[in-house]
């Protein structure tokens, strides 16, 4: 192992003769409600909302927004990253570590890099940023560690290793601040069995708090039974890993993370099938609502029961107060990939309001009166080689952040829509844990497998469901937008351009080209009283035929690949 930190004589320059000013002592309550002009973890604050108060930049003036700095990160991936910002300075993560910025002028401040111990199965696409603490900076590297910094030198402080190499744990997101807790969603169902985990560490020294595990290992857990055959990561039985972003609700102290598909993925795989009713499998394909101070089970959310069809409930999750039959009700937000937006009780997981979010379900059928999820039965499958016209397919309906506006109650949500042709594909016999687990065959499509559009922001009421405007294309779109008190709603997209919208009407303000495509988050922050507004491109390789980039039907370019940037716009 080998760690690198470059730059650190820029610091004093930065701190004693730079704009930025780094004060950087906080409070858990800065974490849970920032103050205006920061951003210190990926949704801003810990409800994930990805509201800013500022106004400075708004409707009248959005016009004249002017490039002040932009930096070429020197790799070249598709992000799926958000910046974050405290005391002046702009966090950003990186292919092996972290890198940081004056947020005012864009000088190099400090950068921590660190080659691999071990090769690691997962794409560097780090979703969420850094997590800004009490003079730390905390992040994930893919590998397994989770590592903090000292957030003015770039020095680490502490680290804790929280995954099973042999297993191919690893991480594609950052980690969530939740009361003092660092909480963390290794990844590792898809490439070597593992099964799902949350696991909360100290902030203050990496010391591991509690573990919950997505996959019960133990009979005494009454999800235990909900398996035809009893999880175990030896058999390759499990999955579920939580490896998007999850939020925190200081409100009722509740963490809520999306699991993904059970290992094996298919059910005429011998290791899961049964005769009669599909077993749920808990809790995979689920949310799940969980205590901050003790690690246990608050409350889930199955969505696809017995998924077999890769149908990972990965999509970050978000609280917020909104009314229902007159009352302020404190409820989490959650986009589903099969195609449904819900409003849940954010204490006790009640099911308060749902609504189709896709404009064709054929394997997710809506929720009975009982609130479980129908799963077209049509869509079981019995043997290879047979294939099912799943819609939404496996680009999913939503899976990037969204934001929710308290001035407009509206939710903000990046979402696309296009069919696959889905078949069973079992895992070998002799597959040992490690090894690839993920298995699936795509059959032919034609025209009817794609709609007018691939990718919309959309502003959905999320009590009535109503879609109040939508802002559609033919690329896919799964980026972070924002909103702001100024009434914008901020993102860039997939054809390279970045825009500005009217919160309330969905009129493009403003639009930018810049230099790639891009599935980055956006952020606003303040410094020294000047508002800007920062974006990242990154695009390393066109998708496959499976989960195209962009509508085949439609005459269009491909998209434009380029370096990892960052650039930040503010008024003249």
């Amino acid at each position: 192992m080998k760690s690198i930190r470059r730059s650190i004589m820029a610091l004093a320059a930065a701190a004693l003769v730079g704009s930025a000013s780094v004060g950087l002592a906080q409070t858990i309550d800065d974490l849970n409600n920032p103050p205006p002009g920061e951003w210190p973890q990926h949704g801003r604050d810990a409800a994930a909302t990805r509201y800013s108060p500022l106004d400075q930049i708004n409707t009248s003036n959005v016009g004249d927004l002017r490039l002040a700095w932009a930096r070429d990160l020197d790799f070249r991936q598709t992000h799926q990253g958000t910046p974050t910002a405290w005391g002046g300075l702009l966090y950003v993560n990186t292919e092996e570590g972290v890198v940081a910025f004056d947020g005012a002028t864009g000088d190099l401040v400090w950068e921590f890099v660190e080659e691999p111990e071990f090769a690691s199965p997962f794409a560097p696409a780090p979703r969420g940023g850094p997590v800004v603490y009490d003079g730390k900076v905390i992040f994930n590297l893919r590998n397994g560690p989770t590592v903090a910094v000292d957030a003015r030198t770039g020095e680490e402080v502490w680290r804790t290793q929280t995954v099973r190499p042999e297993l191919e744990e690893g991480y594609t997101s950052s980690p969530i601040f939740a009361d003092g807790k660092i909480v963390l969603g290794p990844t590792g169902a898809d490439f070597g069995g593992a099964p799902g985990r949350v696991v909360a560490l100290d902030v203050e020294d990496g010391e591991l708090l509690w573990t919950f595990d997505v996959v019960p290992m133990s009979p005494d857990d009454p999800a235990y039974a909900s398996w035809t055959n009893p999880p175990s990561w030896d058999d390759g039985i499990g999955g579920g890993s939580p490896w998007n972003v999850g939020a925190y609700d200081h409100v009722t102290r509740t963490v809520v993370y999306g699991t993904g598909q059970p290992t094996p993925w298919d059910r005429i795989d011998p290791r899961r099938a049964n005769e009669g009713e599909p077993t749920d499998d808990l809790y995979t394909a689920s949310f799940v609502g969980i205590d901050v101070d003790t690690g246990a089970l608050r409350w889930y959310r199955q969505i696809v029961p017995g998924d077999e069809w890769d149908m990972d409930q990965h999509t970050v999750p978000m609280f917020a107060n909104v009314t229902i039959d007159g009352e302020d009700t404190r409820v989490a937000l959650l986009a589903t990939t099969s195609g449904y937006i819900l409003v849940v009780d954010a204490m006790s997981g009640e099911l308060l309001r749902w609504h189709q979010g896709a404009e064709e379900v054929t394997l997710h059928l809506g929720f009975d009166d009982d609130d479980r999820a129908i799963i077209n039965p049509d869509a079981r499958f019995e043997e290879e080689g047979v294939f099912f016209r799943m819609c939404p397919g496996l680009r999913w309906a939503h899976i990037a952040p969204g934001a929710f506006s308290p001035d407009t109650g509206l939710w903000y949500r990046p979402n696309q829509m296009g069919c696959v042709s889905f078949g069973a594909e079992v895992m070998p016999d002799d597959w040992e844990p490690g090894e690839r687990a993920y298995y699936f065959e795509t059959g032919p499509v034609d025209d009817s497998y794609w709609f007018d559009r691939l990718g919309a922001l959309t502003a959905f009421d999320p009590v009535t469901g109503e879609v109040v405007w939508e802002f559609a294309y033919d690329y896919g779109y799964d980026a972070g937008p924002v909103v702001t008190g100024g009434g914008l709603v901020f993102s860039a997209f997939t054809d390279r351009n970045f825009r500005a919208f009217d919160a309330a009407t969905g009129d493009v303000l403003w639009q930018q080209p810049l230099t790639a495509g891009s599935r980055a988050g956006t952020i606003t922050y303040e410094v020294d009283g000047k508002q800007y507004v920062a974006t990242m491109t990154g695009f390393a390789a066109a998708s496959s035929a499976v989960i195209p980039d962009y509508n085949p039907n439609a005459d269009l370019p491909s998209v434009v690949l380029g370096n990892v940037s960052l650039f930040v716009f503010a008024l003249p």
